[in-house]
């Protein structure tokens, strides 16, 4: 009789380990269901204010893998953030972030966070209408490089002028660096353009610097300039300080040439 009694508990036992596993595992599955939705809500909250964005701004948050381990681990290997019509200091643009190593806790650095910001036609000429003297509306994208076709009143007469301008980063500025001169339909030299129409298109022979420091937190650095199809991209480089250190948040100045 005590053999056929502890044959019958077993089962029982096993019935308990597995209700209890099957508990277990609707609880995890619970936690990360809630953990995939409320992290990336925390997330945007966080660059909306830190970066003093508009409340409405909607911004995808992708976090590969299963989320809770990487919580309970303290570290995020991979997250992609992506936000159309971005809008900071008046100058907007379409941007994707790659950060690696996020912390979960404060007072982490990450490994590496490096964000681009493709910005169209008009949007590069909200820009460039920024520098004094700049002839924005003679701009146009022509990959892969800018254009200026503009033109000169000479002794009443207008001659058109053509610029084609690469575009790259320095010291942190966008730099336009003219590459070709067309002239009256003819291709002429930095020099040949000073000396045939004088101080008046020297503006055009230069580089042109343009400073993005006072529009972007200083925590962003600009890194590389591509110009593909309509759009201008700009790769920047973001400094984990701009996790907690509000001065890292704030927009640079060009005077301290960030």
């Amino acid at each position: 009789m005590a053999t056929v009694t502890g044959a019958r508990r077993r089962p029982r036992r096993w019935i308990a380990v597995v209700v209890v596993l099957a508990v277990v595992a609707v609880l995890l599955v619970a936690a990360e269901i809630a953990a995939r939705a409320i992290v990336p809500q925390v997330v945007r909250s966080q660059i909306v204010t830190n970066l003093g964005l508009a409340q409405d701004q909607e911004i995808d948050v992708r976090i590969p893998g299963l989320v809770l381990p990487q919580l309970i681990v303290g570290s995020i290997p991979q997250m992609d953030l992506t936000a159309d019509d971005v809008e900071v200091q008046g100058v907007s643009g379409d941007v994707r972030v790659d950060i690696q190593d996020a912390p979960v806790w404060g007072g982490g650095d990450w490994s590496s966070a490096k964000a681009v910001v493709d910005l169209d036609e008009n949007q590069l000429r909200a820009v460039l209408g920024r520098v004094d003297g700049f002839p924005v509306d003679a701009v146009t994208l022509r990959p892969p490089e800018v254009a200026l076709d503009t033109e000169f009143s000479v002794f009443g007469v207008s001659v058109p002028l053509g610029v084609q301008l690469s575009a790259s980063a320095e010291d942190g500025d966008l730099v336009l660096s003219p590459t070709q001169l067309r002239l009256g339909g003819v291709d002429v030299s930095a020099d040949a353009l000073r000396q045939q129409v004088g101080p008046l298109a020297g503006s055009f022979a230069e580089n042109w610097r343009v400073c993005l420091a006072q529009y972007l937190p200083r925590a962003l650095t600009l890194t590389g300039v591509t110009i593909e199809g309509r759009h201008v991209s700009a790769s920047f480089d973001i400094d984990s300080a701009i996790l907690r250190d509000e001065a890292a948040q704030e927009p640079g100045s060009c005077a301290d040439g960030r």
